[in-house]
């Protein structure tokens, strides 16, 4: 009965492994077993375990085979009576034979079945979906979740074969398999840093059958994150994806570009998907703090498992009209079956001050530059500097000449630092511990994540808490059910100035003082606004201000609550089919409340009466402080359907097909207040009395600032179609269609069709490269083609109105008025993507190339009517544009030892982008201090004068222009153009726009982007670094004289700060050689028109992160309760490099909230 029985298992684990393809060629005559063996362990990679002297013990055999299956080939070499064998868990065991009887069964006898519940991963632990499970010699059998579980009867001795395309099969007996309750598959290609499978949103689906273009970063390349957000972490690690950090402020997230920018009106930030399901954005956020209210700000890098990037059509146009961007598919940690496990990560930060990087005048020179002015062009203005303003008040006999010297001598004592007044080095925490494990039957997995930041700003802290709670159970073997919770509170406090504080830490006068000598604040009576310092009432100017009065009495709260749940059943019906049903809700509710206290600049500057006063403000008395509070909530809910089908036939072809239908929700509210009197102290807020403004300047009053209401609601239904086909691994095909529909277009072009088709070749399966896969280990081409949309859900079909102050005929008249577009379409982009994959020496060296191009059509842009059209502008769908590019990236492993590694990663990026088609087709006819979009040209493009030289003479700047000349030639008109000096202090605006135009200078956006990094590890020690640079691309460059206090100005005003000290250095008579023009009293053209000198090469390169660490064996802690222990020493903005004159390249700006150095320790332990 057991030799039968024996029998029937060997005839059924051949018929598996002639499926599997694992096959022995050998021969050899009378020699030992042990060399059969040994053979048969390199040519499978099976490990053979037996007892030693049972082999030595072994006669001699002879045996040949070609290319013979390796269970026919075992059957052959244990037909004798004294040896047998048995295959569990990719192991062949050898045993003595024993002499067994077995009686046929012809039925099924269900009382020796049993349920067993598995789990299949690839060889680094993540769970592999759709693979094949069946009970070998019978029927049947059942495919694993996206989460990588089974669930099917099988007898007692039954053998189960667990099989996936581009993955080594794997037999085990059912009792093994209830022992063990997993099952590990290795990938079947030679190129062991493929990654096995990738998510995107919908499904998971095994790489080898994916066409588009897709990256990925795993939790092992988010360790080194530091405390920030995961979008910035990602900078420098993928190419084709622009990760700029825009503020060095706690808690913010970056900006982040995939393949460029798309849209001239709409969103241009990318889907993000977490565990499936979209996140709605920050509708929420629009008039509040974005870094508070940015949903991707709620997912800490402790928690992600897995980041995918779905980059073109053919893997992004599932996601169809919201998918024009790019997909972030954001993949948490889930728990897994086994032990339970414990693992706490605390890191300890200390963020440095920023460095004044400009070259500004200390105090005796300032105050030289100053006495400079007045000799030059006295009078001056009396609201300049403090030595301009005392020399004035000697001069008037307010005070002797004896007396203003003496205190300018005083001025020239005192050199403030003010970025260390204002700046700190700020400590920050944050802590995240997690608890998950499971059985066969449930998993489960809750963190608690806490963050506690202070900013480099004095009075400026932010803190962020999160739970994370996820639960899975197989209530049968057939059904499955999911529940995610996900809680976020942020709460973020800011002093507010009423200016930019780094931008006065830059500008205000080294001279000036923070404190007077008994302690109380001192005035700075030389940075104030110019408007109101040169009022008509000199009663009404403000003459105390102190900026760290302003920032420590006056401040910015900010709070966030964010609940986001997922309930997911998933239920396997008929064979190889699944039905999968997702709900997602989510309630977001965020408030501000900003508060200014009374008798501050900024409640002066800000207060609700001064549009009544004739004078430029209120008096002391009348500014009182003012209270605004805004509040938000945002509820959205999506819910998807999805029925999929998975199967493999005859071990060659492998199906995965899904379709769906997918409909959601957001609505918006938000409401504010304001009360123009407050006393903070108290916490009692009001209003003035009416008797306070004047009748003929009632009207002036801002009531519609003392509150207001907004509610807003988008809808969305969409129908998916997605399948996926390999053959023999060697050739895939993927295809997906989408239908979306929105409600807040016109019912012409409500739904759209998208669609997008790919074909990839794994070459390095064909039999003619297979004798090279030591070096060829992975070799596939791809190409694909598709439709992705977008819609600017903020153009409406219908005319919109907003009431304020305004009324005629006693009826309250719309003060705004937007016309609507009840036929605006979809816009759509148009892709074609190119792959060229390829690794070599086992994986040593590994590149992917990508080159793609996209065109934009129906892009929506503002345009100009015709003034018989009854409307001044409409934003209507007259644009194309193209974007072109190629990405490139590269990992080598340049020294590998069985204790030493050395890798090195490199990606670029580069992408032009032209629009093709647009309203605007001209030049404009001035350079302005700010982009334009003209057709020929790429987006954000810069158009002004060049620099050609200051006049010696006159001490004028002369700029080329392009002059226009037009003749009539045959009746037509023919205009040509001719580089030609102007004289900007002597050409006036007429003329400089009718005889002449500015040239193209170059855009905003860098054409080249990407990162480099290395990694060394030697036994437990790592060493990590990582690089980004870009570009291509040209931002405007620091420019006192623009960039001060008062906005554009001229010099002799803009004069009343500190200036750079080439001013020093500027025209002052005729015979100087200088490139810096003669001040004029009055405001310069070179000052309000864009200058080629006024902007520079955005470039940079940064080393983001340097990280070193160290992670305890497994022998050094085999006799603790700790299983894991890792210690890492992190140091991030670490150097930057940029031909830049701003404090930073990368913000686009040389003000703002600075990105600093700063150092971490990281603690890593796992129970």
């Amino acid at each position: 009965m057991r030799f039968k029985a024996l029998m029937l298992l060997a005839c059924a684990l051949l018929l598996f492994d002639k499926a599997a393809g694992q096959t022995i060629t050998y021969a050899g005559t009378k020699v030992p077993l042990q060399e059969v063996l040994t053979e048969v362990q390199k040519q499978t990679k099976f490990l053979v375990m037996s007892n030693s002297q049972l082999i030595k013990e072994a006669p001699p055999v002879t045996i040949s085979a070609k290319g013979t299956p390796l269970v026919s080939f075992l059957d052959e070499l244990f037909k004798g009576p004294h040896l047998d064998y048995a295959i569990e868990n990719h192991t062949i065991i050898i045993r003595k034979k024993r002499a067994t009887t077995v009686i046929p069964r012809v039925y099924t006898d269900t009382s020796r079945q049993k349920e067993i519940v598995g789990v299949v991963t690839d060889s680094s632990g993540q769970p592999l979906p759709g693979v094949s499970i069946r009970i070998v010699g019978r029927p049947g059998g059942t495919t694993t979740n996206q989460n990588g579980q089974f669930s099917l009867k099988a007898d007692h001795d039954a053998v189960l074969s667990a099989s996936y395309i581009g993955y080594k099969a794997v037999t085990l007996r059912v009792p093994a398999v209830a022992a063990m309750a997993s099952i590990k598959m290795a990938a079947a290609s030679n190129d062991l840093n493929t990654v096995s499978v990738v998510s995107n949103g919908f499904q998971n689906r095994k790489q080898i059958a994916s066409v588009g273009s897709i990256s990925t970063v795993t939790a092992k390349d988010l360790e080194n994150s530091g405390i920030t957000t995961f979008d910035k972490a990602l900078a420098g690690k993928m190419p084709g994806v622009y990760v700029r950090s825009v503020s060095g402020r706690p808690g913010e997230t970056g900006q982040i570009i995939i393949r460029g920018v798309n849209t001239l009106t709409g969103n241009a930030q990318p889907l993000y998907v977490l565990d499936g399901m979209p996140l709605q954005g920050d509708e929420v956020s629009a008039s509040m703090n974005s870094l508070i209210t940015n949903g991707i700000g709620n997912v800490p890098p402790e928690n992600i498992e897995s980041i995918t990037i779905l980059k073109d059509a053919t893997a992004a146009s599932i996601y169809g009209s919201r998918a024009a961007n790019g997909v972030i598919v954001i993949t948490t940690k889930n728990g897994k079956i086994g032990s339970d496990y414990i693992n706490y990560t605390g890191k300890y930060g200390v963020t440095m001050r920023p460095e004044n990087s400009f070259n500004f005048m200390n105090s005796k020179e300032k105050v030289a530059f100053e006495r400079g002015l007045r000799d030059d062009y006295y009078p001056p203005y009396e609201s300049g500097g403090r030595v301009i303003q005392l020399l004035s008040l000697a001069d008037k006999g307010a005070l002797t000449y004896d007396e203003a010297e003496a205190q300018i001598a005083l001025l020239e004592q005192t050199n403030t630092d003010w970025i260390k007044q204002l700046y700190r080095v700020a400590n920050s925490q944050s802590h995240n511990i997690s608890f998950s494990g499971g059985n066969t039957k449930t998993t489960y997995y809750a963190g608690f994540n806490f963050q506690d930041s202070k900013g480099s700003l004095i009075e400026n802290k932010f803190q962020t808490g999160g739970l994370t709670m996820k639960l899975s159970r197989f209530v049968t073997s057939k059904l499955l059910f999911k529940v995610n919770l996900y809680t976020t509170i942020k709460k973020n406090v800011e002093g507010q100035a009423g200016v930019d504080p780094f931008k006065y830490a830059v500008f205000a006068n080294p001279y000036e003082k923070p404190y007077n000598a008994d302690g109380s604040y001192a005035s700075d009576v030389t940075y104030r606004a110019i408007p109101y310092d040169v009022g008509a009432n000199s009663a009404l100017y403000y003459n105390t201000f102190n900026i760290i009065r302003e920032l420590r009495e006056n401040k910015l709260t900010n709070t966030y609550g964010n609940i986001r749940a997922q309930f997911a059943v998933e239920y396997d019906f008929f064979s190889h089919f699944k039905y999968t049903g997702n709900v997602v809700a989510s309630y977001t509710a965020v408030q501000d409340k900003d508060e200014s206290f009374g008798g501050t600049y900024r409640s002066w500057v800000n207060n609700w009466l001064n549009q009544t006063s004739t004078g430029g403000g209120v008096l002391p008395e009348h500014n009182r402080g003012y209270l605004q509070e805004g509040s938000g909530r945002t509820l959205d809910y999506t819910v998807r359907n999805t029925v999929e089908y998975t199967n493999t036939f005859a071990a060659k072809h492998f199906v995965q097909a899904f379709f769906a239908n997918e409909f959601g929700a957001v609505t918006n509210d938000k409401f504010s207040h304001f009360n123009p009197i407050y006393l903070q102290q108290y916490g009692i807020a009001g209003y003035p009395s009416w008797d306070l403004v004047p009748d003929n300047r009632f009207s002036s009053l801002q009531l519609a600032k003392l509150g207001s209401t907004y509610t807003r609601e988008n809808r969305s239904a969409s129908f998916i179609g997605s399948m996926a086909y390999v053959y023999d691994n060697r050739y895939v095909l993927n295809a997906n269609v989408r239908y979306d529909g929105v409600d807040i277009i016109g019912s012409d072009n409500q739904f759209s069709p998208l669609w997008s088709a790919g074909v990839k070749w794994n070459a390095h399966s064909e039999e003619f490269l297979k004798d090279y896969q030591s070096t060829i280990s992975r070799l596939v081409l791809s190409v694909g083609y598709g439709y992705r949309g977008s819609i600017n859900r903020s153009v409406y079909p219908f005319h919109t109105y907003e009431l304020g102050t305004a009324v005629y005929a006693n009826i309250p008249v719309a003060t705004k008025f937007a016309y609507g577009n009840p036929v605006i379409k979809w816009e759509k982009k148009r892709e074609t993507n190119l792959g060229l994959e390829l690794s070599l020496f086992n994986g040593r060296i590994n590149t992917d190339w990508r080159y793609f191009t996209e065109e934009v059509i129906d892009l929506l842009d503002n345009t100009r009517t015709a003034p018989s059209v009854g409307r001044p502008s409409a934003i209507v769908n007259v644009g194309n544009l193209t974007n072109k590019g190629l990405e490139l990236n590269l990992r080598v492993e340049a020294i590998k030892t069985k204790d030493f590694l050395w890798e090195v990663g490199a990606n670029i990026t580069k992408i032009k982008n032209n629009l093709s088609k647009v309203f605007e087709k001209e030049v404009p006819v001035t350079g302005n201090n700010y982009t334009a979009n003209i057709e020929g040209y790429p987006i954000n493009s810069w158009f002004g004068y060049k620099f050609s030289h200051v006049d010696p003479v006159t001490g004028s700047l002369i700029v080329l222009a392009q002059k226009r000349n037009s003749k009539l030639v045959d009746g037509k008109v023919e205009t040509t153009y001719a580089d030609a000096e102007v004289d900007l202090s002597r050409t006036s605006a007429a003329d400089l726009t009718a005889l002449y135009r500015p040239y193209y200078l170059g855009h905003s956006d860098p054409e080249l982007y990407g990162g480099f990094n290395t990694r060394v590890t030697y036994k437990t020690i790592e060493l990590t670094a990582q690089f980004v640079y870009a570009d291509g691309n040209d931002i405007i460059s620091f420019r006192d004289r623009r960039e001060g206090p008062s906005g554009i100005v001229s010099d002799i005003v803009a004069s009343r700060t500190n200036r750079l000290k080439d001013n020093l250095y500027r025209w002052r008579q005729a015979g100087d050689i200088t490139d810096i023009p003669a001040y004029r009293t009055a405001l310069s053209n070179y000052t309000q028109y864009l200058i080629s000198t006024d902007i520079e090469s955005g470039a940079y390169l940064k080393c983001t992160e340097l990280a070193l660490s160290w992670r305890a064996s497994r022998q050094l802690l085999s006799r603790t309760a700790v299983k894991t222990f890792k210690a890492t020493l992190l140091a991030s903005n670490v150097l930057a490099l940029s031909p830049y004159s701003g404090t930073d390249a990368e913000t686009k700006t040389p003000f703002g909230y600075p990105n600093t150095r700063s150092y971490t320790l990281s603690l890593t332990v796992g129970f």
